[in-house]
C-alpha cells in the first residue's frame, strides 16, 4: 500500500470540496424543476400510521467520591459510589 503525504492529502481534500460546492450550485435549479408525485401531495389513510410513544427514564449517572463515615466508633475513609 502506498503512503500518502500531507500535500497529496490536502490537494485531494480541496478537489473534493470544490466538486461538492459546484454540484450543490448546479443541482439547486434541477431540484426546483422536478414535478411532485400525486400520491405525495395528498396522503391517504393507508400511508398514515399511529405513532407509539415510549418513555424512557434517564439513568442517574453514578460517580465515585471520597467520603468518611463512622464504623464501630472509628472513623473510616474511602471511596463510595454516590
Amino acid at each position: 500500500m502506498e503512503t500518502i503525504d500531507r500535500r497529496t492529502l490536502f490537494r485531494n481534500l480541496l478537489v473534493a470540496v470544490a466538486a461538492t460546492a459546484a454540484g450543490s450550485v448546479l443541482g439547486a435549479g434541477a431540484s426546483e424543476a422536478m414535478p411532485l408525485d400525486a400520491q405525495i401531495a395528498a396522503p391517504s389513510d393507508q400511508m398514515i400510521e399511529k405513532a407509539q410513544v415510549v418513555v424512557v427514564r434517564r439513568r442517574r449517572r453514578r460517580r465515585r467520591r471520597w467520603v468518611c463515615w463512622w464504623r464501630r466508633g472509628r472513623r473510616v475513609c474511602g471511596w463510595r459510589w454516590i
